[in-house]
């Protein structure tokens, strides 16, 4: 299938390109990732797949924000990150995407240690019961709270056509540059989504 296709698979020429860039630095892969081809390096094309941000766009969290004990910016370089921003109640949608973030890692085999998982809890605390069956359900997924006095300046980061985090129900994936590079939808087919992060995995060696 042509990559010139809406939605089409890396040609074979864009794939003989990122081969032979494998060796150099990553911030170069990375912008190669983002910008090969006419229109881009785009997932396989259906409408329950990944979304584009193009160009990717650096996050820049508060500085006070932190992650597994380190600072959320720092958290967010040198790994792949799944990315999931709910309310603290956790309904059937935020803990479906939870459950295909888990499961996508998982069936990454030898790369799902590139990978790492994270629920953004929009919160000033986390209720015993959600702690509860994070700790049962997703030990391996990191979690972190969105205070209220840094809520405005977190969302920021992920305002895209004038759709804000806020109910948007979507799983953010994150380059290991620190950069917002994609996103799916709530309804997003845990298949497509196996499938875009398999193909990015495989021609990018940073993360």
């Amino acid at each position: 299938m042509s990559a010139s296709r809406q939605g089409g698979f890396l040609s074979s020429r864009q794939a003989l390109v990122l081969l032979g860039l494998l060796f150099m630095t990553p911030a170069f892969v990375a912008w190669v990732m983002h910008n090969s081809g006419e229109q881009g390096w785009r997932p396989e094309g259906t409408t329950n797949q990944g979304t584009l941000v193009h160009p990717a766009r650096p996050l820049t969290l508060p500085a006070d924000m932190m992650v597994a004990d380190v600072s959320a910016n720092d958290y967010l370089s040198g790994k792949w990150t799944l990315l999931y921003i709910g309310d603290a109640d956790c309904d059937d949608v935020c803990s479906g995407n939870l459950y295909k973030m888990r499961q996508v890692r998982l069936a990454q085999n030898e790369n799902m240690k590139r990978i790492q998982t994270l629920y953004m809890v929009l919160g000033d605390e986390l209720p015993d019961a959600l702690g509860a069956m994070l700790a049962s359900d997703y030990a391996d997924m990191d979690v972190a709270l969105v205070p209220a006095n840094l809520a405005e300046q977190f969302s920021a980061n992920f305002l895209i056509d004038e759709v804000t985090m806020e109910g948007a129900e979507r799983i953010y994936f994150v380059d290991p540059l620190g950069n917002l590079m994609m996103y799916y939808s709530g309804d997003a087919n845990p298949g497509g989504m196996l499938k875009d992060l398999k193909k990015l995995l495989k021609y990018s060696k940073i993360g």
